[in-house]
């Protein structure tokens, strides 16, 4: 007897709306620019003010405004912000030694780190429906692990390779061209073995009788195709603007974190004596989902403008361009504004190290309360 199982990590609807369906913005966004002519800057200016940024604030909600993660997890929340020094030192040392260097791996290391972050939830939300849907989750389902991450990261490899921007950022520019057919060819091939192994294995459990899950499939039908279409292929991935990329991985995860930062937010903040165990400033920013998110936008203005006054972004609508502050000298070929730049990554950072502290499901019984696992 055939089956599919449709255990939902909140219900339904709730995960078909922000777990499954916000790939439809990456389509969309690709299709503004690319086909639209929508300006890259007017895209990720939109896309950092009114989503990036307030999922930023989402971790500050569960974490600093909590009087009860400060009494459990005090030493992580002032430790991780040293990732904030990080950036400066770079500049530091290249500012000492009189290379760009030092900025340039900074800024690599920047970009692969917020991939994997983005990778790394997508894979927490397949290990949730593997737990909500009876299956074994996590390195436990050794199969889904190891196909999942070839989906992730061999497309990556292959938008490196395709995209000049993106080969120059990885210092891969001098390869010829037979040299990067091949590494295109091998990246393809990983993809297509992993999407033919995955889909064999499925098959064979219905063969079986054996039932599906759902969400989870749902889950890899939103998230994979996104990534191919980005990476892979060729009319999209050679004339994609780094930026734009940062926006169309990104944007998914962005309202995913929504999604399950307002869910458990909701279950934690909300309960009888929640004001006095977990304090006011929690359990006020919680009370409804505007009032979140409000804050969220208020957050993300006083930090990114700011951070557009010390870099001088001419290109950022009603950015203050360039300026007697970004443009003051550090030493070499180093200004204010790459200080700035490389500060401003500390609150990247910042979330990525303090996301995956604070969201390990299978031993944080809190969070397992908040999620209701």
């Amino acid at each position: 007897m055939h089956a599919i199982t449709a255990h939902w990590i909140t219900d339904r609807r709730f995960d078909l709306l922000c777990y499954i369906a916000p790939c439809l913005a990456s389509y969309l966004l690709l299709y503004a620019n690319l086909a639209l002519a929508v300006p890259v800057m007017f895209l990720w200016w939109l896309w950092v003010v009114v989503i990036d940024g307030p999922h930023v604030f989402g971790t500050i909600s569960r974490t600093y405004l909590d009087a009860e993660e400060w009494r459990t997890r005090r030493p992580l929340l002032l430790g991780s912000l040293l990732w904030f020094l990080l950036g400066p030192a770079a500049v530091g040392i290249g500012v000492a030694t009189g290379s760009r260097s030092p900025y340039q791996v900074f800024l690599l290391f920047a970009s692969l780190w917020a991939y994997w972050h983005v990778v790394r939830q997508h894979y927490g939300f397949l290990c949730l429906y593997q737990r909500k849907n009876g299956e074994p989750a996590g390195r436990e389902n050794a199969l889904d692990y190891w196909l999942f991450y070839i989906l992730m990261i061999a497309p990556l490899a292959c938008f490196v390779l395709l995209n000049e921007q993106a080969r120059d950022v990885v210092m891969l520019s001098a390869l010829s061209r037979g040299q990067l057919d091949a590494a295109v060819t091998l990246a393809r091939g990983a993809v297509f073995a992993a999407l033919a192994v995955y889909v064999g294995k499925e098959w064979l459990r219905w063969q079986r009788g054996e039932p599906l899950n759902g969400p989870k499939n749902l889950l890899l039908l939103s998230v994979v195709p996104v990534h191919l279409v980005v990476c892979m292929y060729e009319p999209v991935a050679t004339h994609l603007h780094l930026l734009m990329f940062s926006v169309a991985v990104t944007v998914h995860h962005n309202v995913q974190y929504h999604g399950i930062v307002w869910f458990y937010n909701r279950n934690r903040y909300r309960g009888e004596g929640a004001r006095e165990r977990f304090g006011p400033m929690a359990t006020w920013v919680s009370r409804s989902f505007w009032v979140y998110y409000a804050i969220g936008l208020l957050f993300t203005f006083v930090v990114r403008y700011s951070s557009w006054i010390f870099t001088g972004m001419p290109e950022i609508p009603g950015g203050p361009g360039p300026n007697f502050i970004s443009e003051t000298r550090l030493g070499g070929s180093y200004s204010v504004a790459e200080l700035a730049v490389a500060f401003w990554w500390g609150f990247a950072f910042h979330h990525y190290y303090l996301d995956q502290r604070i969201w390990r499901v299978s031993r944080d019984r809190q969070v397992q309360s908040g999620l209701r696992v």
